[in-house]
């Protein structure tokens, strides 16, 4: 039954990606994207060993008047969902201000934070600005959470932020972990602080190639990888749901076991990132070049640049182009892997696994 549940969500989701390109094709028209993630600072009071977001650096952000003239657009096109991640983001004043326009707007809005800066003042503001997803992220238990973090507080006030947002009935409040050879020892510890807070969602991922972590041997070993997905799999009835981020967007001979529907690269199809200063590109983890950029919303309008842009993702250019993908038997399920891991060619699940 798992495996025909799986099989029929496949099969939708190749209809979806050929339907989306023939649509394009034929009448010029994209499907609007599901969710749109807002990279909205490069500011943060935490200094993370394995921070991606440390690859640019930034002299202007965009202003609550530009962000919500984006909100507008975004709304003419019935976008769903309006994510923010960072740096930190509420290292911005007026983000709580800009999430609450958008929320009027119809629009469904998520913040992805260290935690620090949320006491119950700031859990009652989130609350009531319509927040509707809160992911805090928490890298193990505190003597090594805060290691990571370079702050002797930072898991105190992460552990705190999770108890204020879900009092505050915020409708999701998940917990992001990365995961590398420093803390992964840890997850069967964490798992139970996670299910004592009560939390219902736990995102795993394994590390980026990017920002701090591009110079430091930060990837699990494949043993290791094996052994997170097997303590994925003998936890998978606790009570927490627990997803494998989108950097693994295929799991080889675990897909099945662990996830009951597939994921594929959303970028180009049913996501993309607005940068800091207006860029746009595939996703927040994905470095700031000319290469990666699809136009800026100061130039043009939003919709032009979805409509226009993403070629590349849109035409499965990896299992086109890459040699090693062309005679995979499963470049149909992965297809090449996630564009952010090739910066560091970590993206191919078969060797990660040392198949």
């Amino acid at each position: 039954m798992f495996n025909l549940k799986y099989r029929f969500a496949k099969l939708r989701d190749d209809i979806f990606f050929e339907n989306f390109n023939n649509v394009l094709s034929r009448e010029g028209k994209a499907r609007q994207p599901y969710y749109v993630i807002w990279d909205c600072t490069r500011r943060c009071n935490l200094n993370c060993s394995h921070c991606g977001a440390t690859k640019e650096k930034y002299s202007k952000e965009l202003s609550a008047k530009q962000v919500k003239r984006l909100i507008d657009e975004l709304s003419e096109l019935k976008v769903p969902f309006f994510a923010v991640t960072g740096g930190e983001p509420l290292m911005r004043k007026d983000l709580l201000e800009i999430l609450s326009y958008a929320s009027a707007h119809g629009i469904k809005t998520g913040i992805a934070s260290n935690g620090f800066f949320i006491d119950e003042k700031m859990a009652l503001a989130i609350k009531e600005a319509c927040v509707h997803s809160m992911q805090i992220s928490l890298d193990g238990t505190e003597k090594t959470h805060n290691r990571i973090r370079g702050s002797n507080e930072s898991y105190k006030r992460a552990t705190n932020a999770l108890k204020l947002l879900i009092k505050q009935n915020i409708p999701i409040v998940s917990v992001a972990t990365t995961v590398t050879p420093n803390n992964f020892a840890e997850m069967k510890d964490l798992l139970n602080v996670l299910l004592e807070l009560q939390v219902k969602q736990w995102r795993i991922s394994i590390v980026m190639p990017i920002g701090r972590a591009k110079s430091k041997n930060l990837l699990l070993r494949p043993a290791q990888l094996e052994e997170l997905f097997e303590f994925i799999v003998s936890n998978k009835n606790r009570g927490i749901k627990i997803i494998v981020g989108e950097n693994l967007p295929f799991l080889g001979r675990y897909e099945m076991k662990i996830r009951e529907t597939p994921i594929t690269c959303p970028v180009g199809f049913t996501a993309c990132c607005i940068g800091v200063d207006g860029n746009v590109r595939g996703c927040p983890e994905q470095p700031d070049t000319a290469k990666n950029r699809q136009g800026n919303i100061l130039k043009k309008p939003f919709e032009e640049i979805w409509k226009n842009g993403f070629k590349r993702y849109r035409g499965r250019e990896l299992i086109k182009s890459d040699k090693k993908c062309i005679i995979c038997k499963d470049r149909e399920k992965c297809f090449g892997g996630c564009w952010v891991m090739r910066e560091g060619n970590t993206h191919c699940i078969h060797d990660l696994l040392g198949n």
